[in-house]
């Protein structure tokens, strides 16, 4: 078992390079134990700054958000976006072309991401580990 603090989590480090060309606006990104077999979940907490947003994208195995502060837009390729805020989830299914990222003119959102499979980004670019 391994125990993170709240005043640790809330120390959310900035976006590991390789997410960088996926990302628009300020971003950062903690990866929280989850597993350690490639079937496990991956467990990102993300902090989007006011416009900050990520690329179209998919997960082969789905992908659960949970907003823990501040909000922002989830938008499935096709559909209107929809504005979450804190205490929301979304659930996205396998396969589900989507984006997430804050609103322009808010505080900011904070998600817990829980994603199994691949992280396919639609520019042509897969994430081999799944996170």
């Amino acid at each position: 078992m391994e125990f993170i603090s709240s005043d640790d989590l809330r120390e959310i480090p900035p976006l590991p390079d390789r997410y960088h060309a996926h990302f628009t606006g300020t971003t950062a990104l903690r990866e929280l134990p989850a597993g350690s077999s490639p079937d496990d979940a991956g467990v990102l907490l993300v902090r989007f700054e006011p416009g900050a947003r990520n690329g179209w994208h998919l997960h082969t195995g789905g992908q659960l958000l949970f907003v823990t502060e501040g909000e922002g837009y989830v938008q499935a390729r096709g559909e209107a976006p929809v504005l979450v805020r804190a205490g929301d989830a979304v659930s996205c299914p396998p396969d589900e072309e989507h984006w997430h990222g804050a609103t322009p003119e808010g505080p900011g959102m904070t998600h817990l991401a829980v994603t199994y499979g691949k992280i396919v980004w639609l520019d042509g670019q897969v994430d081999d580990d799944g996170r």
